[in-house]
């Protein structure tokens, strides 16, 4: 047998040697956290196996009110996201002067930490200012900025003005893999700029299994979101407390940990974690599957 054909036919058979460092790597970055905060969630005071943490959960209000928190932010500022991104997109997919430079603008706010975005649009950095300018100059009366109907889709605005420019990308390359002869044929037939972005583009890329994969993505970070939550708990006055409106999963695990007074119950927050990834994992699987119907 030919020597090349024989070592051929060796990498064939064992190729899945390869994936042995992959998982051992992700056994001590993913497997053991994750079984170790489930060891947790099922250990009692005496540290024998319970259900006790699951059940003090259940009970707790504020686990339910964190709960509806999480899915409201991860819902609206995903949708926000999407929408903001496919408005991007409708601008730079326009000719004019200086296009590649605003492409390049919209991107920054990637580049930004969560914690500054809070910063940024809190009422201290901006709405104060804003008041005042609104007030003074336009006469506008003054609104509350610690009312919910303000704060909350202030926060959940803020987490998708930050992550808008990534479904402009996706978007950009969704349109430019497209045949440009669909695009042509629409303008031949007499279509304007908005209606060959609304009619052509935007299905397209609703449609597009990539744009699906993305927005699922969000929607899964979103359900962790701390930062921004983390800012505006301080701006609005809750930042020892826990169960407010701004209260999601993550920052109520992390007050729990970290506030004295709540006496680090670490396997209660273990069954919490659980919990978060549970639902997470059960609402991003209903949104594939309802975005896969959409798409078909």
């Amino acid at each position: 047998m030919n020597p090349t054909t024989n070592r051929r036919k060796q990498v064939g058979t064992y190729w899945y040697l390869v994936l042995i460092p992959i998982f051992a790597v992700l056994s001590v970055v993913e497997f053991y956290p994750l079984l170790y905060s489930l060891y947790l969630s099922l250990t009692g005071p005496s540290g024998g196996i319970t259900l006790g943490n699951y059940w003090q959960m259940i009970v707790d209000k504020d686990f339910w009110s964190s709960l509806v928190t999480s899915l409201a932010f991860a819902v609206m500022s995903t949708i926000v996201a999407v929408a903001i991104g496919l408005g991007l997109t409708f601008l730079v997919t326009q000719e004019f002067r200086g296009r590649g430079w605003f492409e390049g603008m919209f991107i920054l706010p990637l580049a930004l930490a969560p914690i500054a975005v809070g910063i940024l649009w809190g009422p201290a950095a901006f709405w104060d200012d804003f008041q005042a300018f609104a007030h003074f100059v336009l006469g506008a009366p003054f609104f509350n900025e610690l009312s919910i109907l303000f704060y909350f889709p202030v926060m959940s605005a803020s987490e998708s003005w930050e992550w808008a420019p990534l479904f402009m990308l996706v978007s950009l390359s969704i349109i430019n893999s497209a045949p440009k002869e669909i695009y042509e044929a629409a303008r031949l037939h007499g279509a304007s700029s908005w209606q060959l972005f609304t009619k052509v583009m935007v299905p397209a890329v609703l449609n597009s299994p990539v744009m699906q994969f993305v927005l699922v993505l969000r929607f899964i970070d979103a359900m962790n979101g701390f930062a921004i939550p983390l800012d505006w708990s301080t701006w609005v006055g809750f930042s020892t407390s826990v169960g407010s409106p701004v209260d999601t999963l993550s920052l109520f695990l992390y007050k729990l940990l970290f506030i004295p007074s709540f006496g680090f119950p670490l396997s209660l927050v273990s069954a919490i974690a659980v919990a978060l990834l549970v639902v997470t994992l059960v609402s991003a699987t209903v949104m594939m599957r309802l975005l896969g119907r959409i798409g078909r």
